[in-house]
């Protein structure tokens, strides 16, 4: 049963934890401070915002930028001489708006990104996009067994209450990269397995992921990755 909400909420709190716990460290972090991250999560909320108010209102929205990696490495710099309680609140409160507007439009045909209805686009921008970015800053910064456990949380989470293919597979497909690097290979091969067929795209580069290094022999990602490229 799909809960949108739901999981907005445990983002909520996900944040305000990260946000919180971040503040009273106040370190020098390698990779993007806490500041930049929040920032980087309330704009891209800031432009679905804008986007699902037109479509609500029956006016044509304005898509994301084609080239997302050219428009952040633009964007980021006006971020970083905002302070890490600037960002996050503007982050959460463009999330208290988005669930209310969700709560109002449904679950529509709707077209962002690679998401190709309101709901899914929600999850990708709002709960799915924000934990990759907690995840590796916590991977970067000696953090690795809670950057796992909150992939393995995130599919979980994902398999209740949100189980759409573009989104759960590539849950799916992280958790897989983690299963690899804990030696557990058997277990990564049958997620990969699970999430090839709701993410061909991830899964036909599987053989070129440096997280997935210790299965290229396997013959049951071979296979994987042939048939993952062969979808249209």
């Amino acid at each position: 049963m799909k809960h949108p909400t739901r999981l907005l909420e445990i983002e909520r709190d996900l944040e305000r934890s990260f946000v919180a716990e971040e503040s009273a460290l106040a370190r020098e972090p390698k990779g993007w401070p806490a500041s930049l991250i929040m920032f980087h999560i309330a704009r891209w909320r800031e432009r679905l915002r804008s986007g699902l108010t037109d479509f609500d209102a029956g006016r044509p929205y304005t898509p994301p930028p084609a080239n997302i990696d050219e428009f952040n490495d633009q964007e980021l710099p006006s971020g970083r001489d905002l302070t890490l309680k600037e960002t996050s609140a503007r982050a959460d409160a463009e999330l208290e708006a988005l669930t209310g507007l969700i709560a109002k439009v449904g679950d529509q045909p709707f077209n962002w990104n690679l998401a190709r209805t309101t709901g899914d686009a929600l999850v990708r921008n709002s709960y799915f996009h924000p934990r990759m970015h907690i995840s590796e800053y916590w991977h970067e910064n000696g953090g690795n067994d809670r950057a796992h456990d909150l992939i393995e949380t995130t599919a979980t989470d994902l398999r209740e209450m949100w189980p759409a293919p573009l989104i759960l597979g590539a849950a799916l497909y992280n958790l897989a990269c983690v299963r690899a690097g804990q030696d557990r290979q058997g277990e990564a091969l049958d997620l990969l397995e699970e999430a090839a067929p709701m993410r061909p795209d991830l899964c036909a580069a599987a053989a070129r992921d440096s997280d997935l290094a210790d299965l290229r022999d396997e013959p049951r990602l071979q296979t994987l990755v042939r048939s993952s490229a062969a979808q249209p």
